[in-house]
């Protein structure tokens, strides 16, 4: 039987928003080294940030009664069984 713990995918999501998070300071970084400090250039920012801050908030509200040790079964050979209903030894 191959499980894995549910906190993986919690690493893997953390992985992702640091790079999202790497890349949102890159765009504010251009911005203001080459001075294009427009309307629609701050507005797409915040527009990045809000939508940034809104997913932190959804995944910490979401996922604050989940049991990170809790396993997910990837692989059973007993499904095999089932499916062609060999004996159990």
């Amino acid at each position: 039987m191959i499980s894995i713990p549910l906190y993986i995918f919690l690493f893997v999501y953390f992985a992702f928003l640091a790079i999202v998070a790497v890349f949102l300071f890159v765009d504010l970084l251009h911005i203001f080294q080459t001075g294009t400090l427009s309307i629609i250039s701050f507005i797409a920012t915040i527009l990045a940030l809000g939508i940034f801050t809104a997913i932190l908030f959804a995944t910490w509200y979401f996922l604050q009664n989940v049991d990170w040790q809790q396993t997910l079964t990837i692989w059973n050979s007993d499904w095999l069984r089932s499916i062609f209903r060999l004996p159990v030894n």
